[in-house]
């Protein structure tokens, strides 16, 4: 059951009410060894991603163009889902007088305490409305000292390496009071606040809170994926197993799992063989011009491989049992439907100085004999200096300009003092266009898309970083038809009609939007257990480790970060007389960026 982000005091009463005699909660369990409760979902998971809801599905309309959808919002707080309160609470007395209560200096301790930071002072804050719901009812402590649960919560904690955490990083409390002595309320309230603002700490951290990933680079759009404070505090109060609860809080993709699983292996000592590493070269083998050798990885080079992708799942929405995940490191497309990888292609990405966007959202639109239109940053880099220097060249490329909708001679615009940001630069479906016969839309910020391209030898390459940031596909009418065909039930020949003689520019918007996730991840386990490794193309696994060691300091950003557009110049400055070309010297210039 999801809740929202906030707690209603309702549900606070509830967890005092858990404790002080009312009916018991919902036990949280793990899956795998105890039931699961009637009508709880579990283990614990974020929200599935889902794109902005509609009223009620559109029917197919294959033929009809459509409006561009707009990009699902982003939540900045997703609330827990393993659920030991329900949504909304019974009414409840609660007893004035608990079987065993610090009362109001358990509170007071709380507030009087100064947070490191923001973050710390969340939890704080979280406590204190926790416990004040709670008429100062403990939950790890009782007048003897730690609880079962206690006890328990901070062996969990401790064990916080096993999952790619530093245990070191989170304060537990220790028992100051002397054996065989009943402790004072004093020790009692410092050892029930220091371990709930301890496991506060291991959720935050256990939901990738460790690292702001925007803070590594603006191509990264991740967050960590953290629970409000105060719901994870309320339901580990009601939980019978705490340490499970807290456990469950780790990513439940199965990709997590079998990654911390070698991670684990590797701590160890164990040698971990990669399923693709290239094979040695035989003995009298000249080696070929170019080609470098991978050095293998040791074991602490595996180990910090393995620990930046755990952390990068830390950051992934929930990605759902049918999505389309593109992992940039393997230049490869997975489409996933019911949990099962139905195709898996070759995909060509964006190049260091111009990399593919790490991001989430839903595709929704597929165009058949599309138009390219040119983004800005092409406009103000890349085509503005070549038109200054040879007006007139941008129909050698095959680009049409529009200006206030109508289409204009580039040739009679004075390009030293206009700003081509000021036109619509185009491309009109065709032989030579640069997306191809068709492209995919997940309409973004980041303006980036998957397409086709006319340029196919590309994918012979074991490495295939060579767009503008857009993701080409080898086989786009394959991928098109099993969209299409699984949502509007089209055939593999309406596909090709489409995209050979159907209407320039067709919109066909999805029925049913699908999530896709452009992933990151250099290190990957198959269904069978073979680990690959792949390499750090965008040096965004390294980042991850200097943020890991607080050094985000030293991560140098790359051009393409750093660089601003200049300021806009609305001027448009039309010739009385078309002006010359300037030559041939623009030749093949659109044909040697666009690798086509």
């Amino acid at each position: 059951m999801m809740r929202t982000g906030q707690v209603s005091l309702a549900a606070l009463v509830t967890a005092a009410a858990l404790t002080f005699g009312a009916p018991a909660a919902v036990a949280t369990t793990p899956a795998e060894t105890l039931p699961a409760p009637v009508g709880i979902n579990w283990p614990p998971q974020a929200p599935s991603f889902s794109p902005t809801a509609t009223a009620a599905e559109p029917k197919p309309e294959a033929e009809k163009p459509v409006e561009a959808a707009k990009a699902p919002p982003a939540a900045d707080v997703v609330p827990p889902s393993a659920v030991a309160l329900p949504q909304t609470a019974p009414t409840i007395d609660v007893p004035k007088v608990a079987a065993f209560t610090l009362g109001d200096d358990l509170v007071a301790r709380l507030k009087a305490l100064k947070p490191a930071d923001a973050k710390a002072r969340a939890d704080r804050d979280a406590a204190v409305k926790v416990y004040e719901a709670r008429q100062g009812a403990p939950v790890w402590v009782d007048d003897a000292g730690f609880t079962s649960g206690a006890l328990a919560l901070m062996t969990e904690i401790k064990g916080a390496d096993s999952y790619g955490l530093q245990a070191s990083a989170f304060k537990l409390p220790t028992e100051t009071w002397t054996s065989g002595t009943k402790p004072t309320p004093s020790q009692l309230i410092e050892a029930e606040t220091g371990l709930s603002l301890a496991a506060l700490h291991y959720a935050r951290h256990a939901r990738g809170d460790r690292i702001d990933p925007t803070s590594l680079s603006k191509l990264i759009d991740r967050k960590a994926q953290v629970y409000e404070p105060a719901s994870v505090l309320a339901e580990l109060a009601g939980a019978t197993k705490p340490d499970a609860y807290l456990r469950a809080l780790h990513p439940s993709h199965p990709q997590f799992e079998r990654l911390r699983l070698k991670y684990l292996a590797v701590r160890t000592g164990q040698s971990l063989v990669i399923a693709n590493a290239p094979p040695p070269p035989a003995p009298d083998a000249k080696p070929k011009k170019g080609l470098v050798q991978p050095a293998p990885l040791s074991n602490a080079q595996m180990e910090r491989k393995l620990l930046a992708n755990m952390e990068m799942w830390r950051w992934m929405p929930a990605v759902g049992d049918t999505y389309i995940q593109n992992n940039i490191p393997e230049f490869t497309t997975r489409l996933v439907r019911d949990n099962k990888t139905v195709h898996l292609e070759r995909i060509v990405t964006g190049t260091a100085n111009t990399p593919t966007p790490i991001f989430s959202d839903a595709m929704s639109i597929v165009v058949f004999k599309p138009f390219w239109n040119v983004p800005e940053s092409i406009k103000w880099k890349e085509l503005q200096p070549q038109l200054a220097r040879y007006p007139g060249s941008l129909a050698k490329a095959g680009l049409k300009a529009s200006y206030n909708g109508r289409e204009i001679d580039p040739a009679t615009v004075d390009w030293t003092t206009t700003d081509l940001r000021a036109f619509h630069v185009f491309q009109p479906p065709g032989a030579g266009n640069a997306l191809g016969v068709v492209k995919f839309l997940f309409p973004n910020r980041h303006d980036v898309y998957m397409h086709d391209t006319p340029q196919k030898p590309l994918f012979e390459n074991a490495s295939r970083a060579f767009s503008h940031g857009c993701m080409r596909l080898r086989d786009p009418l394959k991928f098109a038809e099993l969209l299409l065909g699984h949502d509007k039930g089209m055939t593999r020949a309406q596909v090709n009609q489409l995209a050979a003689s159907g209407p320039d520019n067709n919109e066909i918007r999805l029925n049913k939007k699908i999530p896709i996730h452009i992933t990151y991840f250099t290190a990957w386990v198959d269904d069978d257990g073979g680990l690959k490794t792949f390499s750090d193309v965008y040096s965004h696994e390294l980042k991850v480790h200097l943020g890991l060691e607080g050094k985000t300091h030293l991560i140098v950003q790359p051009l393409i970060e750093r660089e601003r557009p200049p300021p806009r110049n609305a001027a448009v400055a039309f010739r009385e007389q078309r002006q010359k070309s300037g030559g041939d010297q623009f030749g093949n210039w659109i044909k040697n960026v666009f690798n086509f």
